[in-house]
């Protein structure tokens, strides 16, 4: 017997449900994904085309509550702990099922396979759902410990395969993370593009978390390299300190190297400082171990700062090796000292690759460029939603 397959017809105005962790407070932008998501709402905002409601869950929230951020509605809805996973979040995805009901979205992309794109697929009946991929469970639980290893490994792991083998759009930042849809880079939000830089010789900044993955230690101990080839060099040290132990080891090398001088670790940053933090520094370095698409490279570059930056996940594609930065080998200190003092020490060089990096920002971390992206994901999933 013949089977026609039968196109869904295009909405004027698509109404998207988007499904991640959005701020409480607007002013206050916690980590990649939630910066990444913002950025992402943004830019789906200034589509003409494009009708974006965020949803997201807020642990011990007794009821829905309904604000305008930014013209756009945001549902902050009753969320569980983090040990919400344990249960794979039955109660969000109850809480979330019904909010869908309501507002009858065209289609609903959610974030984060581990958790906001595990409650949409197991949430919407009726409209295409697009996800997110942000980062890798598998290989992140390596440098986790305690109960977040234990969380991620017992349940992380499991909720994302099943996105995998029951999702059916994917969008990813980079080409790091296998089987997905369409690369859509992480957007950086407008205020990055804005910054009018004035670099001070031999600043470098370092902004993310004081955590083992980062490997902030190789940085460390590549100064005293850094300093033979150029003595003004100073490194500043933008992040918080999850892991306090980790911590204390990086702050007993600086002293153990005599560093105390040019090494300063200054803790959490606000959005204004880190803004402040890139329009000063020469160099933006990240030497991790891992990581999938980090924003802050994005950051930087849509700032205008040249990148010197490790080998890993999707790095290499955001860093274009000596054009808009450089690609280094993990725990090569040497190599990471040569390459950050290369950048300090030859100030037309240096001028070349910044100006590279903010054009390639502009070509690719525009939020308008990721929300126009975006835009033509929702409409094959909408196209090919009657298909069988």
């Amino acid at each position: 017997m013949l089977r026609i397959q039968t196109v869904q017809p295009l909405p004027r105005v698509v109404r998207v449900a988007l499904v991640g962790p959005f701020p409480v407070d607007p002013s206050r932008v916690g980590g990649g994904v939630e910066t990444a998501f913002t950025a992402f709402v943004e830019g789906l905002s200034s589509l003409p085309d494009v009708e974006p409601h965020v949803l997201t869950f807020v642990p011990g929230q007794a009821d829905p509550v309904l604000r305008e951020v930014g013209g756009v509605p945001v549902h902050y809805l009753p969320g569980t702990t983090r040990l919400g996973s344990l249960t794979l979040h039955v109660r969000e995805r109850r809480t979330l099922a019904r909010a869908l009901a309501a507002l009858g979205p065209h289609v609903l992309h959610g974030q984060e396979t581990a958790r906001y794109g595990y409650v949409s697929l197991k949430s919407e009946r009726f409209a295409p759902v697009v996800l997110n991929v942000h980062g890798i469970v598998r290989e992140e639980v390596r440098f986790l410990s305690g109960v977040s290893r234990l969380r991620q490994r017992t349940a992380g792991i499991a909720l994302e395969r099943y996105c995998i083998r029951h999702g059916r759009y994917f969008v990813q930042s980079t080409s790091y993370p296998e089987r997905v849809f369409v690369d859509v880079r992480n957007p950086i939000t407008g205020r990055f593009f804005d910054v009018e830089r004035a670099p001070e010789p031999g600043r470098i900044v370092y902004a993310g978390s004081v955590i083992a993955r980062k490997r902030l230690l190789d940085l460390v101990e590549a100064m005293p390299r850094i300093l033979t080839a150029y003595p003004g060099a100073r490194l500043r040290v933008a992040g918080g300190e999850p892991e306090p132990d980790f911590a204390r080891q990086v702050r007993e090398r600086v002293r153990e190297l005599g560093l105390d001088e040019r090494v300063e670790l200054l803790g959490p940053r606000s959005p204004e400082q880190i803004l402040t933090e890139y329009r000063l520094a020469s160099v933006f370095v990240l030497p991790s171990g891992q990581e999938t698409s980090p924003l802050s490279i994005g950051e930087a570059m849509a700032a205008g700062l040249p990148v010197v930056a490790t080998d890993v996940g999707g790095v290499a594609q955001l860093v274009e090796d000596g054009v808009t930065g450089y690609v280094v080998p993990v725990g090569a200190t040497g190599v990471l000292a040569d390459r950050i003092a290369a950048v300090l020490g030859r100030p037309t060089e240096a001028s070349a690759l910044a100006t590279a990096a903010r054009e390639r920002a502009e070509r690719d971390f525009r939020p308008q460029v990721a929300a126009a992206r975006m835009r033509a994901v929702y409409e094959r999933a909408i196209a090919e939603r009657g298909r069988p």
